[in-house]
């Protein structure tokens, strides 16, 4: 998908982030958890993960320009399948976990 394409195609989503290796080198890892809790029950994510060797600076502006938040992923550099599976996790460990007692 071309990235206005992806761009016009995240309108519709409440909450938007692209997994940006620059904000993870900057120490900024507050983007998700961010997202995470504001979000409510029904509300959709987009999160765009670039290609291996990261996105371009231009493409990371067209982001920005679109409304989407910027997300460190840690302090490591993810391959992209990686960064997906992360995501997921942090996700489930967020809203499946943290946010509900577990009898045991």
């Amino acid at each position: 998908m071309a990235l206005d394409e992806l761009i016009r195609y995240s309108e519709p989503f409440n909450f938007k982030a692209v997994a940006y290796e620059e904000t993870a080198k900057a120490g900024n890892q507050s983007g998700l958890p961010a997202i995470f809790n504001r979000m409510s029950p029904g509300e959709s994510l987009l999160v765009v993960i670039g290609p291996e060797g990261g996105l371009s600076p231009a493409e990371a502006e067209c982001f920005g320009e679109a409304g989407f938040c910027f997300c460190g992923l840690g302090r490591r550099i993810l391959r992209t399948e990686t960064a997906a599976l992360y995501l997921l996790a942090s996700a489930s460990y967020h809203f499946e976990l943290l946010n509900n007692e577990v009898g045991l």
